[in-house]
């Protein structure tokens, strides 16, 4: 189980940039109840920074060999109404992200595997190691990827988005870059550090009002705004997945799936 009072995530504010960082990584940064509730907590931070003027750039980042695993699955078999939780959290995370005042870039140096490939696909600016993979495996615990179509779809397209978000695929750095996923990819971790932390002082010194209006104008063209047709339809694809994650369906794959992994099944 999670430990609230231990801190997963960072967050840390300096020169127009603000930086958050996912520390959890003997667990693969696996978004368990104490890690979402930190993230909220930094992203809602950042949001009030940003709309203060005082930061144009956040970065996401992580420690550890995965960038994000997705849901602890632990927490959600052992209380099947988490997964229906978490699925609207996920959901409401990744609209932060999308109407933030700020520019978001994520920096993956490993696994970004289902909410936290959804986490990734919200972003505005990718940037990647070549170790980094992509994708949404989880149709084998009953539940759908959904929640994630809206800002993949106009990432990547549709075509790019139906295939990712139904075969289940992991995808390496580069093919996630040849679907337009990756904006920039680095050989390795530190390289990646050094080209993320390049990029967000470049934007940092562009000008902020004209940056934002621009981010804000893609939300509208790229339909994920609120009142545009993917952002429209975004509460209706989240408890349309919320409810499928609370069938009894659901709950016997994740638990068969999670037996398989324990080796009790």
């Amino acid at each position: 189980m999670d430990t609230p009072a231990l801190p997963l995530v960072h967050i840390t504010c300096t020169g127009g940039v603000c930086t958050i960082t996912l520390d959890d990584p003997s667990r693969r940064n696996a978004l368990g109840t104490a890690l979402f509730e930190q993230f909220e907590h930094a992203l809602a931070q950042a949001h009030e920074t940003a709309n203060r003027g005082e930061i144009i750039v956040v970065v996401i980042r992580a420690t550890g060999r995965a960038f994000c695993s997705g849901f602890d699955l632990a927490q959600c078999v052992q209380n099947h109404e988490t997964l229906a939780q978490f699925v609207r959290r996920l959901a409401a995370i990744t609209r932060v992200i999308r109407e933030m005042p700020a520019i978001v870039v994520a920096q993956v140096q490993g696994a970004a595997l289902a909410g936290g490939c959804a986490i990734v696909a919200a972003c505005d600016i990718v940037c990647a190691s070549e170790q980094a993979t992509f994708g949404y495996p989880v149709h084998r615990i009953g539940i759908s990827p959904a929640v994630s179509l809206p800002t993949l779809m106009a990432t990547v397209g549709c075509g790019g988005a139906r295939t990712l978000t139904l075969s289940g695929e992991i995808v390496d750095a580069r093919r996630a870059k040849e679907l337009g996923l990756v904006f920039t990819l680095s050989p390795d971790a530190d390289m990646l550090d050094a080209s993320v932390a390049a990029l967000a002082r470049e934007l940092s010194a562009k000008p902020p009002a004209a940056l934002r209006a621009t981010k804000a104008w893609l939300n509208h063209v790229d339909g994920t705004h609120s009142s545009q047709s993917l952002g429209s339809r975004a509460h209706d694809v989240t408890e349309a997945t919320a409810a499928l994650a609370a069938t009894d369906e659901s709950r016997l794959l994740l638990a068969h799936f999670w037996n398989r992994r324990k080796g009790t099944d």
